[in-house]
């Protein structure tokens, strides 16, 4: 069984076309590319701090 989980949220119009389209040209998935792009995010200096300072990796 997955451990994947539904993540919802907006963005501007602009960047969903963007997002699909880069995602249709590398022939990813959007799911796969929005793992990879929330894994970056959460890789920021200061979201790695909070994490950290949180203990949330566990």
């Amino acid at each position: 069984m997955s451990d994947k989980k539904e993540l919802r949220g907006y963005v501007p119009g602009n960047i969903s076309k963007l997002f699909r389209a880069v995602a249709v040209l590398k022939d990813i998935n959007l799911s796969d590319a929005l793992t990879e792009a929330v894994c970056d995010w959460l890789k920021k200096p200061e979201n790695h701090e909070i994490i950290k300072k949180h203990n949330l990796e566990k």
